[in-house]
């Protein structure tokens, strides 16, 4: 361990990256990047920065906590409450009836993506977009609360649409 960290120390000290070349950090500090201030311009930001909040958490069909586990569908629910004070379906596929059809190429993040005959027939699953074609999502018992690409093959394959969630006062407006 400590001849890894001395090889990476060595490694940072020699690269040119956020470091000019040739200057050491501050006492003995190392220093890659400073992060970028998170600022929470819109809700979609907010929703997104709440659904990763969740990785790792475990899958638990009908779980609906982050200490007990979620499934695809309340990872979605518990998200929307937390954010925005909505109480939305406890299914995928009644999920799918809700809000506006968003055309794959016009996804944002907040969005919902949907998928269809994953372990049973018509929507069977929903994730959370995040953008750069990537999504959250209650994937399996084994792999729990993940993020996932959309052009991965099996997503692909299974894709069964997108809808963005709006609101109308305190209500959310049904499928159209």
């Amino acid at each position: 361990m400590t001849s890894a960290l001395l090889s990476i120390g060595l490694l940072l000290s020699t690269s040119c990256g956020p470091i000019p070349c040739g200057a050491s950090p501050v006492a003995d500090e190392v220093w890659l990047a400073a992060p970028e201030p998170v600022t929470a311009e819109t809700d979609e930001s907010d929703i997104v920065s709440e659904a990763m909040a969740y990785l790792g958490v475990r899958y638990r069909l009908g779980g609906a906590s982050r200490e007990h586990g979620v499934d695809c569908a309340n990872l979605v629910r518990l998200v929307f409450r937390e954010e925005r004070g909505l109480d939305l379906p406890w299914s995928a596929s009644e999920l799918f009836r809700q809000g506006e059809t968003v055309p794959r190429e016009s996804l944002q993040p907040g969005d919902l993506v949907f998928f269809k005959n994953t372990y049973k027939r018509g929507i069977s699953h929903v994730g959370l977009y995040i953008g750069d074609g990537r999504f959250v999502h209650a994937a399996s018992r084994r792999r729990g609360v993940v993020v996932s690409e959309l052009a991965s093959p099996y997503y692909r394959a299974h894709y069964a649409g997108a809808r963005r969630i709006v609101e109308s006062g305190a209500a959310v407006v049904a499928g159209s």
